[in-house]
């Protein structure tokens, strides 16, 4: 694949009420490898070669159930200001996942919601 660079689609996430299930849907018809993180509730899965992969996760009551892209960005922070200076507005604070990078939720001026992530540099590929 290559090299992801700063505005690339990197990461696609999946709402499931079962994410066993989701597991199983996903696997049987596109070949989707899961791998679990149960300290986080959350499942990663890789497409094949050359796809986005993402995660299957079962959001909290209130929260929002639909589909979530995010996009890569080299530092979270000038890129929500250009956000908000351009319409849009945050949603959700920048927040660490350990060991793997940040992320902040936004949303563009007609309120279509997305992710942004910022790779950690040490963190193991």
């Amino acid at each position: 694949m290559a090299e992801m660079k700063e505005g690339n689609w990197c990461h696609v996430e999946i709402p499931a009420s079962d994410p066993k299930r989701a597991q199983r849907f996903y696997g049987e018809v596109f070949g989707w490898k899961f791998t679990e993180m149960p300290q986080m509730n959350y499942t990663l899965y890789e497409t094949p070669e050359g796809g986005i992969s993402g995660g299957i996760w079962n959001p909290e009551p209130g929260m929002p159930r639909q589909m979530l892209n995010y996009i890569l960005v080299n530092e979270i922070e000038p890129v929500v200001e250009r956000i908000t200076r351009n319409g849009g507005k945050q949603i959700k604070e920048k927040t660490e996942v350990p060991g793997a990078g940040w992320f902040s939720l936004v949303a563009d001026p007609d309120g279509n919601v997305l992710g942004l992530w910022k790779s950690n540099p040490q963190a193991k590929k």
